[in-house]
């Protein structure tokens, strides 16, 4: 998840044109098809066109809100730029796949560092330019009102064996009514391969991530129970439930802090277009062709 986040952030300086296409690094391969190389500058070519206008406009936004935050006296903070930094190479094995990733799109941890500097910058711009501030009274309100989202749900380990047919299905619970081991039979007769390769465990899951039909069923099971042959998808499956873990209230002072940062972020998302719209209306912006 991490390296795909990277990634896109790599992406996304590529189509707004801040990569810097020296002779050097634009011969530098990025893949090789069948003997064939890629180079960063075709890379780069392509992403221009493809990207060039909403690209050319993320980067006229980036200069105004950055020299807006310069007036405001917006700063990045060292340690938060490093923990994200640090969150992104955490992804990797080790600090030199971390590097050589980088390496490979003509980056380095340097690069990386600064497109970070800039973004707590903007962020700290918007907080200044919109005064935002959430207070404890605004987290407790959010609180109330999304208690129950905000909890751990009630949770069951579960097994399962899929089968293609509603035979099939019958025959494994008729085996199974016999006293055929469930992770065995799982394993012999699912036709799904990761059933097969983990004895038809699904590990834990919670309630809401079910349709509803089919986690009614489950959960009205007591432990080591199975239910009947179900509808699933393509097929039929047959459920097991190895193990109950009750729900648990959400508490306010575990997440507070948490939840104070998730709610800033919502209100920052929600008033950078703004700003910038703002920004947008009182500068002198001359677009060269």
């Amino acid at each position: 998840m991490k390296k795909n986040i990277l990634a896109a952030a790599v992406l996304a300086i590529f189509a707004t044109g801040l990569y810097a296409a020296e002779k050097k690094v634009a011969a530098k391969s990025v893949a090789v098809v069948n003997g064939q190389k890629v180079t960063a500058d075709e890379l780069t070519k392509k992403l221009w066109w493809q990207y060039a206008a909403q690209g050319l406009s993320e980067l006229v936004d980036e200069k105004l809100l950055l020299e807006e935050g310069g007036r405001l006296g917006a700063t990045a903070d060292q340690k938060e730029l490093e923990t994200r930094y640090n969150n992104l190479a955490a992804g990797y094995a080790d600090k030199a796949a971390f590097e050589n990733n980088l390496k490979s799109v003509g980056w380095t941890s340097a690069d990386l560092r600064e497109l970070i500097r800039r973004q707590l910058i903007i962020r700290g711009t918007v907080i200044a330019a919109k005064k935002l501030a959430v207070t404890d009274a605004d987290t407790a309100a959010f609180f109330e009102k999304n208690k129950e989202r905000l909890g751990t749900p009630e949770s069951v380990k579960l097994s399962q064996i899929f089968v293609n047919t509603k035979a099939e299905a019958d025959d494994a619970h008729l085996a199974l009514s016999a006293g055929a081991d469930f992770a065995k039979l799982s394993s012999l007769k699912s036709t799904d391969a990761n059933l097969k390769k983990n004895n038809g465990s699904l590990g834990y899951i919670s309630k809401g991530m079910l349709l509803p039909e089919i986690e009614k069923e489950i959960f009205a099971l007591q432990d080591g129970q199975y239910t009947k042959p179900l509808a699933t998808g393509n097929g039929f499956s047959i459920f097991r439930t190895e193990e109950h873990k009750p729900g648990k209230e959400a508490s306010f002072e575990v997440i507070k802090a948490e939840l104070k940062t998730a709610i800033l972020n919502q209100a920052i998302t929600a008033k950078l277009p703004e700003l910038a719209t703002e920004l947008r209306q009182k500068a002198k912006i001359e677009i060269i062709k």
